[in-house]
Formats: structure tokens, C-alpha cells, sequence
């Protein structure tokens, strides 16, 4: 099992590497180039010490720096020791200036990296949410894909942020490497041992935090989850004195999430002391080696202690981003099986190619569309099955039924976010399929019983419908929803905001705004499923009334249970069990204020 779970870890980086070097491109050779020369710059500035520390300390070590720095003072003439500190410090700041300059470089470099990458990945989320078949986003929870939008993917920006902060520690450590080649050849073995030994405590604990990490994500997307729950049913909750248990149950989790998190910093911690420790042992080690035994000079002693304090750093960054890249890589792993999950299916087209569609009527062609059984015991699936009608231009259509009985599916079908399981449906002829979709939808509006309104203005939820709608077209659209007076009235107007999911706003203003908004798109399809059911049943038959009159009209579907809303259709279709079991026309007259629902027998 450890085997496995070891394998797992690693085919996750390998995967995430791969994804990553592939976004980046020749940026990220861009990138590499500027961290190599502040890599570069950086060690030529620490050889400098050696022949520094010889002029101040007047022993020179008499190597192959000493014999350099000589030929260069003599071409210069300079003979006196200030002079040559002079220069010699005079060339130490421009190495760290340019070096300086190098490193912003590369830091710029290396954030553009960073937040491209988290960019491109939302980029690719957002857009496979575009492209899913409905079926499949309706089985997504939301809690899942807000989750990984916000928490997940910064988390991945995190460990890209560690992944180049560890090549960079890398690029530094190998420089530092061949400085101590240089200065001391019989030392090198040693602390290239010593670097190998420190690097061996790195990875038995990778994959203790990479577990660590998967239970802390997926403690974090249950927490979301209950959040959203909680949220969604506070109102409920606080009229029935029921919001303890989501308390208690919340503070459970919080704390269990909690602790996974402490241990997971417990860790960290104890092997950056042990880091720390082994270091600072292994210094003092190499200094008292090539005093004692190697008949190291002083200059060159000092230089390499420096130079192995300084790789202490680069050893640490790379120790803490294996671990924090470990314990973050569950999360990349979220994040992949989600684009999985949202693939679009073979041969789907892009929504941005339309074509155009003709007038015409919308047909049904024996078409049948079952939900996958949920229950998994083999009961009766819910959708519809063998329906065959047409729906003319213009025409106003009634849907009745029971609860369940293939009414929603019908009205999906209808405005293309399902496809027939079995049969045809066909817009002027033209088969609703490939490019046919999006130009179908283009030319429909919708509204469910519950309408999502943004947080933000009404002129901002109108203008989401047809951006290319003036205020004169909105103020004609709000009046034929019957709210243009509502919209008056308020301090604001148009720029008054409605809250989240128009929560500042009552029910049944929450549908005549939406029905305004649909409306303002001037369809050729208008499906209202249960749309008017928070309004009294005169403000509902008021608003029907408008919609007949609209000119050209639109063909209309009304899904409803009021018989008032119904007799004011000139067809219904009547729904049960999946099977459209009745289409028949309204009796002339019936549709007056209080009259039954009366239709006449074919």
C-alpha cells in the first residue's frame, strides 16, 4: 500500500509538471534564463571574497583567483592594497546591482508565470462549464465547482509559486556547488555528500503530506458543502430554532480540519529544524576538515563558509516546497477529475459556430429522453418517452400534468439542453443538432420557477438578455412584465440593486423582472416553467394577456398547475408518465375571468 500510495503521488507531479512546462512555454525559458543569470551573478560576487578577504587578512591563498586577480592588477597598475580593495569592492557592487536588477527581472517574470497558469486553469474550467452537456452539470454539486474556482486553484497557484521557488533554489545550489569546486576541489566531494545526505530528508515525509493533503481537501469541499447548506436554508432554520445541530455539526468538521492542518505545519517544522541542525553540523565539519587535514588558507575557509550558509537557503526552500508541493498536489488532482467530468462529448462543436436557422415549426418526432435511474433499484426512470407534436410560430401552448410527469424534461428537450435519446426534434426542418444548438438557443428564452437574478442592478440583469438593449427597450420590456411601476418606485431605478439571487426583492417581483429580461431578448421560443406562480391570479392572468398581445409574437410554452393559466392558452398539452397523453385546443370563450378549464374532445 505504501508502494501505491508512493506511485500515486508521483504520477500526480509527474502529471502537474507536465501541465505546468506546458503552459509556460518560452516563458518559462524566459524565466529560466533570468534565474540562471542572477544564479551567475550572484556566485561571481561570492568569488570575489577570496581575493577581498586576501588583501584585508594579507595572506593570500596563492590559488588560481589569487594569480588572476594579480594579472589584472598589474595590467591596471595598481600596486597598493587600497587601490586593489578599491576596485575589487567597486566591482562587488556592480556585480550586486546588476544582480539586483536581474532578480526583479526575474521575479516579475516568475509572478506572470504564476498567476498566468492559475488564470489559464480557471480559463479552462470556466470554458468546460460552457461546453458540458446539461445532463452532466445538473449532476455537478456546486459546492465542488466553487470550490475549486476559489480555495483549489489558488492552492495550485501556491505549489506553482513553490515549483519555481525550487528550481530557483536548484539553479542557486548548483552555482554555489561548482564555487566550492573551484575553490577547494578535495572539499567538493565532501559537501556535494553532505548536499545529498541533507536532499535524503526531504522525501520520506512527501508522502505523509501528500495524505495529509487529500484529507485537508476534502474536509475543505465538505465544509463549502455545509456552508452552502446552511446558507441556503437559514431563513428556514432560524423561523424554526433549528440552526444548533448545523453549528455543532460545522464546529466538528472545522476543528477535524483543523488539527490536519497543525500536524501537517508540525511536520514542516520539525524537519526544517532538522534541516537547520544537520547544516549547521556539516559547516563546521567541512571548515574543521579542511583546516585540520586539508591545509586549507583562511580566505578560501571563510569564502566557503559563506558559501555553504548561503546554501543552507536554497536546501530549505527546496525541503519546505517538496513538502508544501506534496501536500497540495490532492488538489491538482480535484481539479483534473473535474475537467474529466465536465469533457464535452465526442463531436460537439464549439458554442460560438451558429448558423442560421429558418422560420418554421418545432417538431417532435417520436422522441423519447430517460434520466439515468438514480435510485440504482431498476424503478421507473423520469424524462419522456414517444412524444410526437408540433408547435407552430406564434402559437400559445399550455403544459399540464402531474408532478413528475416528463413536463421539465419536455421544456429542456424543447430549448436544447438535452438531445433525444431516441427520435428527432427539427426547427424549420433543420435537425436540432450540432451547429443547429447554439442557433437555437440564441433564439430562446427561459424562465424556471425559481429565476436566478445576479447581485447586481436591474439595468445589469436586463442588459445580461441583450447587452445591445437601449433604456427605452427596457423601460418597454418592464411594462409588459408589469413591472415598470415596481422599477419606479424604487430610490434608484434602473441601478437599483436586487440582492443575491434577487433576494432584495419579493417572489413574485423576482418574476416579472425575469420575465422582462426574457422578454427584452425578443425570442422566437418563450418557455415559462412555472414562471408566474408567486403572482395572485389576477396579476398572472394580466401578464399572460400582455404576452398574447406581443407582436410578432413568439411561440409561448406555459408549464403551470393553475387551470386559470391554462385556459388562457390556445393548446394544452397534457403530460403523465412521460407520455404525452392529450393535445387538444381550447374551446373559444374560455378563457374569461373565472371560467373552467373546459377543451374540446377530438
Amino acid at each position: 500500500m505504501a508502494g501505491a500510495g508512493g506511485n500515486r503521488w508521483t504520477g500526480q507531479l509527474r502529471h502537474f509538471l507536465r501541465d505546468f512546462l506546458g503552459y509556460a512555454g518560452r516563458r518559462g525559458i524566459a524565466a529560466a534564463a533570468y534565474v540562471a543569470a542572477a544564479a551567475l551573478f550572484e556566485g561571481l560576487g561570492l568569488i570575489l571574497i577570496v581575493p577581498l578577504l586576501g588583501i584585508v587578512i594579507g595572506t593570500p591563498h596563492g590559488g588560481r583567483l589569487d594569480n588572476a586577480a594579480k594579472a589584472a592588477f598589474n595590467a591596471l597598475g595598481l600596486e597598493r592594497p587600497f587601490a586593489q580593495l578599491a576596485l575589487l569592492l567597486g566591482l562587488f557592487g556592480v556585480l550586486m546591482i546588476v544582480r539586483a536588477m536581474v532578480m526583479a527581472a526575474r521575479d516579475v517574470r516568475v509572478a506572470e508565470l504564476q498567476s498566468g497558469f492559475v488564470e489559464a486553469l480557471r480559463t479552462r474550467i470556466v470554458e468546460r462549464l460552457a461546453a458540458a452537456r446539461w445532463d452532466r452539470l445538473a449532476q455537478l454539486r456546486h459546492a465542488r465547482v466553487t470550490h475549486v474556482m476559489s480555495g483549489d486553484i489558488a492552492r495550485i497557484g501556491a505549489m506553482a509559486y513553490q515549483t519555481l521557488q525550487c528550481t530557483i533554489a536548484a539553479i542557486l545550489l548548483l552555482v554555489q556547488g561548482v564555487l566550492v569546486f573551484v575553490l577547494a576541489p578535495a572539499l567538493a566531494s565532501i559537501v556535494a555528500g553532505l548536499v545529498i545526505a541533507a536532499g535524503l530528508l526531504l522525501f520520506p515525509g512527501a508522502r505523509k503530506m501528500h495524505r495529509l493533503g487529500g484529507a485537508v481537501t476534502g474536509a475543505n469541499i465538505s465544509l463549502l458543502g455545509m456552508t452552502a447548506n446552511f446558507l441556503g436554508g437559514l431563513k428556514l432554520a432560524l423561523s424554526q430554532n433549528l440552526q444548533e445541530p448545523f453549528v455543532a455539526e460545522f464546529r466538528h468538521a472545522l476543528h477535524e480540519q483543523t488539527r490536519q492542518q497543525v500536524d501537517a505545519m508540525r511536520r514542516q517544522t520539525q524537519r526544517r529544524l532538522a534541516l537547520a541542525t544537520f547544516s549547521a553540523l556539516a559547516a563546521a565539519a567541512v571548515v574543521l576538515v579542511g583546516f585540520g587535514a586539508l591545509d586549507v588558507s583562511p580566505p578560501v575557509l571563510i569564502a566557503l563558509l559563506v558559501i555553504m550558509t548561503r546554501m543552507i537557503g536554497p536546501v530549505a526552500q527546496i525541503q519546505a516546497g517538496v513538502q508544501q508541493i506534496a501536500f497540495a498536489l490532492p488538489v491538482f488532482e480535484t481539479v483534473v477529475e473535474l475537467e474529466r467530468d465536465l469533457a464535452a462529448l465526442p463531436g460537439e462543436r464549439p458554442v460560438a459556430e451558429t448558423i442560421n436557422l429558418p422560420d418554421g415549426p418545432i417538431v417532435f418526432h417520436d422522441v423519447s429522453f430517460l434520466h439515468p435511474d438514480e435510485n440504482g433499484d431498476g424503478s421507473q426512470a423520469r424524462g419522456v418517452t414517444h412524444v410526437s407534436l408540433t408547435i407552430r410560430p406564434g402559437e400559445l401552448i399550455g403544459i399540464a400534468g402531474p408532478s413528475g410527469a416528463g413536463k421539465t424534461t419536455f421544456a429542456d428537450l424543447l430549448v436544447g439542453l438535452f438531445s433525444p435519446q431516441h427520435g428527432r426534434i427539427a426547427i424549420g426542418g433543420v435537425a436540432l443538432s450540432g451547429l443547429a444548438l447554439p442557433a437555437w438557443r440564441d433564439r430562446v428564452s427561459y424562465i424556471s420557477q425559481d429565476p436566478f437574478l445576479f447581485h447586481d442592478t436591474i439595468r445589469r440583469n436586463l442588459s445580461w438578455a441583450n447587452p445591445r438593449a437601449g433604456e427605452a427597450e427596457m423601460w418597454q420590456a418592464l411594462a409588459l412584465a408589469g413591472a415598470d411601476d415596481l422599477v419606479r418606485r424604487m430610490a434608484q431605478g434602473l441601478d437599483t440593486m436586487v440582492g443575491e439571487r434577487g433576494a432584495l426583492v419579493s417572489g413574485g417581483e423576482r418574476q416579472r423582472l425575469a420575465l422582462a429580461r426574457a422578454v427584452l431578448r425578443q425570442p422566437r421560443l418563450l418557455v415559462l416553467d412555472e414562471a408566474t406562480n408567486a403572482l395572485d391570479v389576477a396579476g398572472e392572468r394580466d401578464v399572460i394577456e400582455r404576452l398574447r398581445a406581443i407582436a410578432p409574437r413568439p411561440a409561448i410554452v406555459i408549464i403551470a398547475h393553475r387551470p386559470e393559466s391554462i385556459a388562457l392558452c390556445d393548446r394544452v398539452l397534457r403530460f403523465e408518465a412521460g407520455r404525452c397523453i392529450g393535445d387538444t385546443p381550447l374551446v373559444e370563450g374560455m378563457a374569461a375571468p373565472g371560467a373552467p378549464l373546459i377543451v374540446a374532445r377530438q
